[in-house]
């Protein structure tokens, strides 16, 4: 588990580190040929692993269940994500890892709820370790998208 906690926390350090500089009105820019941008992505990735960890365990997320609703699979940018807002996802990215790295000690996880995941046949989630090897992919994938979005803004 600890392997799969730091790759999650390197991921979320790059996005700190890959978004720095950046106002506000340009991490809601969605370039042309894609369907987010970079603020949505930062709090989709959140939603993702409490989703993953917390929900499917049948344990209480450790954020508000409206911004994981905001943010999770199937949802898309659909207002502007105002800075007050953004501030607390960007205190989310690192705290979430901390606080799941601290539960993972314990058996709160036993309950894990197995399923299928559609987007990847044959993938089965059976267990919190999956869930957690399953989120630094996740996480991965989002930084490569992150990295493409933040090359196509406009100048």
């Amino acid at each position: 588990m600890k392997e799969s906690v730091d790759i999650m926390r390197g991921a979320r350090k790059f996005l700190i580190n890959l978004i720095d500089g950046i106002s506000i009105e340009k991490l809601n820019e969605i370039p042309a040929g894609f369907n987010n941008n970079l603020a949505w992505n930062i709090g989709h990735v959140i939603a993702n692993q409490q989703i993953l960890c917390y929900r499917n365990a049948v344990v209480k997320p450790v954020i508000e269940e409206e911004i994981i609703d905001k943010y999770k699979t199937g949802t898309r940018p659909d207002r502007f994500i105002e800075e007050k807002e953004f501030k607390i996802l960007m205190q989310y990215l690192l705290e979430t890892i901390d606080k799941f790295e601290k539960d993972a000690t314990t058996n709160m996880f036993e309950n894990y709820k197995a399923f299928d995941l559609k987007s990847y046949p044959g993938v089965r989630i059976k267990n919190i370790s999956d869930a957690a090897k399953f989120v630094t992919f996740h996480d991965g994938l989002h930084v490569g998208y992150s990295m493409a979005l933040k090359r196509s803004l406009k100048k």
